[in-house]
């Protein structure tokens, strides 16, 4: 896979990382870290946009900002605050088949009209 989208990987060490953070996949640049048993395509295209907002947000800033945004979020969301992250919202709502050619498309920061939309809203 190139490296615009990433490297995954499933398995071993993987396997481990995810079964400690209790998720199905991650990512952290340039690896996308998947749970061999919950592996799919859509999980891989989910963490595939995660990259790209890495990428365009020179990687670090991008973990500091999801934190802030999730500690943000967490009194007005509560359980649901991970859900409500920009990232958050923009993988998930493009992570579908129907939107394979997403990252050939998507426009650089797409992800910051997330910011002010409510969960209901898309």
């Amino acid at each position: 896979m190139m490296i615009k989208n990433g490297i995954v990987l499933r398995g071993g060490a993987a396997e481990k990382w995810c079964n400690f953070w209790n998720v199905s996949g991650m990512s952290l640049w340039p690896f996308i870290l998947v749970s061999g048993r919950r592996w799919s395509a859509r999980l891989v295209r989910h963490e595939m946009i995660h990259i790209r907002q890495q990428q365009e947000m020179l990687v670090v800033p991008f973990y500091i900002w999801y934190v802030l945004e999730y500690l943000i979020r967490l009194p007005f969301y509560g359980s649901n605050a991970y859900m409500n992250i920009s990232f958050e919202r923009e993988a998930y709502q493009h992570d579908d088949s129907d939107y394979s050619d997403y990252l050939e498309r998507r426009k650089p920061y797409s992800w910051f009209k997330y910011l002010w939309l409510s969960s209901l809203d898309y």
